[in-house]
């Protein structure tokens, strides 16, 4: 009776290892933020984008709201290096006045971050186990 009851034991103190070393977080995420500039003021709105150079790696994103962007942990980076796309939201201009449903629409405002920033993005960040976790971007157009 004694043998079956350590055997219980073992069983448990097996289970909550596995289970403990199985968190929420097996990737090793780390919550990611920082600050996007455009020629030294804070983007307006806009998205972030973190795609891993190597291979079969785990990226992520989010958006950009008054220049800052945050990533929580479980949606954040697993340690790796990363390349860096920024894409602005201009804002839309304003209907021209009289304009009636089906008239034309005035064309979309002109992206104001370039292009070396965007899906060809040649910027890249180094996440690190230790950190930091904060990366700020300031992109010169001038």
């Amino acid at each position: 009776m004694e043998r079956r009851w350590a055997g219980w034991v073992l069983l448990g103190i097996v289970a909550a290892a596995f289970f403990a070393g199985c968190g929420d977080n097996p990737l090793g995420r780390k919550a990611i933020s920082g600050q996007v500039t455009l020629n030294g003021e804070p983007l307006g709105s806009g998205s972030i984008e973190f795609t891993p150079l190597a291979e079969g790696g785990v990226g992520s994103g989010g958006l950009i709201e008054s220049g800052a962007y945050s990533i929580a942990a479980d949606q954040g980076l697993p340690p790796g290096k990363y390349r860096v796309s920024i894409i602005d939201n201009p804002p839309a201009p304003p209907l021209p006045a009289g304009h009636m449903p089906g008239d034309p629409l005035p064309p979309p405002p002109k992206p104001l971050i370039p292009a070396n920033w965007n899906s060809k993005s040649e910027q890249t960040i180094e996440v690190k186990p230790e950190g930091p976790f904060t990366f700020n971007f300031d992109i010169k157009t001038k």
